[in-house]
């Protein structure tokens, strides 16, 4: 079994699309539920972190081969993602007077 270090700098390298297809593969659950907790279960909005996140990682990946944990990365970039998302919804919110948000 190819790891995640192997998998990220074979994408890195070389702009594998299989390569970034298996890493997203192994790691969507933990991605998307991850930001289905934090966004109170509204998977929409968990689909979209979920996909910025893997942008993220496609963007960054020459500088993340040498991280010693894809998962541990993946875990806490969904969790800011998703806590910027939280942010944004309360700004819009209390920017159009309806109080704040809980999403």
């Amino acid at each position: 079994m190819t790891t995640d270090a192997e998998l990220l700098k074979h994408y890195a390298t070389q702009k594998s699309e299989a390569a970034f297809a298996q890493l997203v593969q192994r790691h969507l659950a933990l991605v998307y539920s991850t930001a289905l907790r934090q966004l109170n279960g509204d998977p929409h909005l968990a689909q979209d972190v979920a996909q910025t996140v893997f942008m993220t990682l496609a963007r960054k990946a020459t500088s993340l081969t040498g991280h010693a944990t894809l998962a541990g990365w993946l875990y806490l970039s969904t969790h800011h993602a998703a806590a910027q998302v939280v942010r944004s919804n309360r700004r819009r919110q209390h920017a159009r007077g309806g109080g704040p948000s809980h999403a």
